[in-house]
């Protein structure tokens, strides 16, 4: 069992440094294969689910620690209540993995076809963990290979959930080789095949990857992306109000006269509900009629009869008229809302320092210049928001961010990759205003085409083109999710069911 315990804390590690800050990808390919041969082992379903636990455990630990500077520098919390959040929440989430252990366990594969179930259960657990409850779909492993650009292109035909998979299939394959102690033919045509896949999945996707960037053979439009660097105790401080408005006004100035005629600002940089605040949206509204530009601000929105009610907004201002704002749909937990707010008095500190915005439901593009799909921060990691609004004809991807809570942590970085990805399987351009940073303009190929780092101020200029293509993923969705979550169940039952014939 010891041993067991340490290839599972090994399997741990490695998934974690596939991710910034360590982000070494390829390590990805072979992150499973200590815990997979740990889980052989296994006596029983209970112990391979342990092992899961504590392999994801590990990773969770390694990946996200900045949620304690979150809640102990920013939430209010003590340190050390922070640091057993984080704990709490890292137990949590390895549940996943002791699910997915669990169901190898159950699934018990001997044959390389049945060891090929194992990437499917995979792909049925990560859909799960991004739906489940609120949903957390944060690092889905297909973004530790987002720098290997032919092999992710295959995200736009079947998505990440996909290519989740197929990461995984090396380890199995090598699983399987292992545990069976295959020799001779069989090994080869094994290891064979598993080459020759790969090579073929390399070759499409530097030819997509090729396809997707070619020009259009249209001039480029130009949108500005600006970071000011603001920080959140600079945005706390009221007295700081009228300096943060005029350096965004300032800033507007200077991208406009650099030739963009679209201004992104970053999410909420001013602390002002610009609907509500008279001489703040006159300002913008003048400066788009003046220059005929599209403005996209952040900012709170308010149910007009009702003004304790407020959703985290980005708001489009085109011609000179405020056109309409998109509400956010998903909500980051004790960060803008907290679940069983009454339960956690443990947290009354955290619950205080939290607003309670309402959750969006229209998902439909923000229409000026162009159509555009836009996503406040988080929300970003969720693969079918920007889907929804590339279906709606959005033709240009927007996301306005404050990374501020993380600056020095790996969250921006991470944070960054999982946009990335959106912009592969939807095909467009993804246009990314961080107050600051990680601003980036990500080309439909997921490549960081300019970007300015954590902790400076400046604008992008940022070249792109519209487009109305539509990807295999947007037109036809998770249908892999959903396949690999019926495999799954099919194969758990199969086994149950020839176990319980078998038996005299």
């Amino acid at each position: 069992m010891p041993i067991a315990i340490l290839l599972a804390v090994i399997s741990g590690v490695l998934f974690a440094a596939s991710f910034p800050d360590i982000s070494q990808g390829w390590l990805m390919f072979i992150a499973f294969l200590p815990l997979l041969y740990a889980v052989t082992r296994a006596r029983s379903g209970w112990a391979a689910a342990a092992l899961g636990w504590i392999s994801q455990t590990v990773a969770w630990l390694i990946m996200v620690p900045w949620v304690i500077r979150v809640m102990s520098h920013y939430g209010g919390l003590p340190y050390v209540a922070g640091v057993l959040l984080f704990v709490a929440m890292a137990l949590i989430l390895g549940l996943y993995g002791a699910l997915f252990t669990f169901l190898v366990h159950r699934i018990a594969p001997r044959t390389l076809p049945t060891w090929l179930l194992v990437p499917v259960a995979w792909a049925a657990v990560e859909y799960l963990r991004t739906y489940f409850l609120t949903g957390f779909p944060w690092n889905l492993i297909a973004t530790s290979i987002i720098d290997y650009g032919p092999l992710i292109q295959i995200d736009r035909f079947a998505g990440p959930y996909f290519v989740g998979a197929l990461i995984i299939v090396p380890s199995a394959v090598f699983a399987w080789l292992i545990t069976s102690k295959a020799r001779g033919i069989a090994a080869a045509l094994a290891v064979g095949a598993t080459i020759i896949v790969v090579f073929v999945w390399w070759g499409t996707g530097l030819v997509a990857s090729k396809l997707v960037v070619r020009s259009t053979g249209t001039a480029p439009e130009v949108a500005a992306l600006l970071q000011p660097n603001i920080s959140q105790e600079m945005r706390w401080d009221a007295d700081n109000l009228l300096q943060i408005f005029q350096r965004m006004m300032a800033m507007t100035d200077r991208a406009i006269a650099g030739g963009a005629r679209v201004i992104i600002w970053p999410e909420s940089t001013v602390p002002l509900s610009y609907s509500s605040t008279d001489f703040y949206r006159e300002a913008i509204e003048t400066t788009s009629a003046k220059h005929n530009v599209d403005i996209i601000l952040g900012s709170v929105s308010e149910d007009p009869d009702n003004p304790a009610r407020l959703w985290n907004a980005a708001f489009l201002v085109s011609g000179g008229r405020t056109i309409g704002h998109y509400d956010k749909i998903k909500l980051v937990p004790f960060g803008e809302y907290v679940p069983l707010r009454k339960v956690l008095f443990f947290a009354e500190k955290l619950v205080r320092a939290v607003g309670e915005f309402e959750f969006g439901t229209n998902d439909q593009p923000l229409r000026g210049r162009f159509a555009y799909g836009p996503a406040i921060c988080y929300e970003i990691v969720f693969p079918q928001i920007p889907k929804r609004q590339v279906n709606n004809g959005a033709d240009v991807l927007v996301t306005i961010t404050n990374d501020a809570w993380y600056d020095g942590t790996s969250a921006p970085r991470q944070h960054l990759d999982q946009a990335r990805l959106r912009a592969i399987e939807n095909d467009r351009y993804l246009l990314r205003a961080g107050t600051t940073g990680i601003s980036a303009v990500i080309d439909p190929s997921g490549r960081i085409v300019q970007e300015l780092p954590m902790g400076q101020e400046g604008i992008i200029f940022a070249s792109f083109h519209p487009k109305t293509d539509v990807t295999p993923y947007v037109r036809y969705g998770d249908w892999f999710a959903w396949l690999a979550s019926a495999l799954t169940i099919a194969a758990v039952v199969w086994r149950r069911f020839s176990v319980t014939l078998t038996k005299p």
